[in-house]
């Protein structure tokens, strides 16, 4: 048994959609006794609503980064949360930098967005209603797994994810992620999530197979036996991949053909 988790975003789903050839060599993938799982920066719900469409049944979802991860039944089996102080905190401070358009904050399962400039148009999350008050997201019980801060542009976003992981370095991680950052628990990230989930079937890390094209994609690459670069990942992500490879059909038939 194999184990092969692929980025969602940009990976999997790519050019907004997820190809057909990519779902039936998934499903056949899993079909012939291997496990699929999707380690993504999404909460749940946000991705369920794309796996049905896709074609894809996950054997196990790692969401917000690594925070809270599901298995195939929708059970949580890991989670991991913000210190409370720290993640009202970092909200503080997207109400108080320029450049910030809003922010959302997610359990692993739910989310909720506060609009922080409505003048600013939202790139990562334009269709998005607010459905609490920023009160009710400040008291909201449960935790938070995950915040993002959507900006106006990359670089404010690679600027913010260096000053956040400066001052509050005990307590967050966070990933420049495009026009926005993802802030989730110290020491949490894709790896920490797909090492879980390795540890959690026991199987031996060389029979785990991962793909992914962002920079917050590299502990998961880097933890993997096999690791593999979509073809629009940059050069640093390359270098560090033993295959590059232009969709997820081409990594299975690849990895059959060991």
């Amino acid at each position: 048994m194999k184990l092969l988790a692929s980025n969602y975003d940009g990976t999997l789903c790519y050019g907004k959609h997820v190809m057909d050839e990519d779902s039936q060599a998934v499903r056949q993938w899993q079909a012939s006794g291997n496990l699929f799982t999707i380690v993504t920066g999404r909460a749940k719900e946000s991705l369920d609503k794309y796996l049905k469409k896709d074609g894809l049944d996950p054997d196990y979802i790692v969401t917000n980064n690594g925070s809270v991860i599901f298995d195939r039944m929708g059970n949580e089996i890991e989670s991991n949360f913000l210190e409370y102080i720290t993640a009202l905190d970092v909200m503080y401070i997207a109400k108080q930098t320029d450049g910030v358009v809003s922010y959302v904050v997610n359990d692993g399962r739910h989310r909720h967005r506060i609009v922080v400039n409505p003048h600013i148009q939202d790139v990562r999350y334009p269709n998005m209603q607010p459905d609490l008050t920023e009160a009710e997201v400040m008291d909201k019980q449960g935790g938070y797994s995950q915040i993002v801060l959507s900006m106006t542009n990359p670089d404010m976003a690679t600027a913010l994810a260096e000053e956040l992981n400066i001052f509050f370095s005990e307590n967050i991680t966070a990933y420049a992620n495009n026009y926005c950052v993802d802030v989730v628990p110290k020491g949490v990230s894709k790896g920490t999530g797909l090492e879980f989930v390795t540890n959690y079937v026991d199987l031996d890390v060389d029979d785990v197979y991962a793909i992914g094209n962002l920079e917050k994609d590299i502990p998961m690459l880097e933890f993997a036996g096999n690791s593999y670069a979509f073809f629009t990942a940059s050069e640093e992500i390359k270098a560090i991949c033993d295959h590059e490879v232009m969709s997820i059909a081409e990594m299975i038939k690849d990895i059959k053909s060991e």
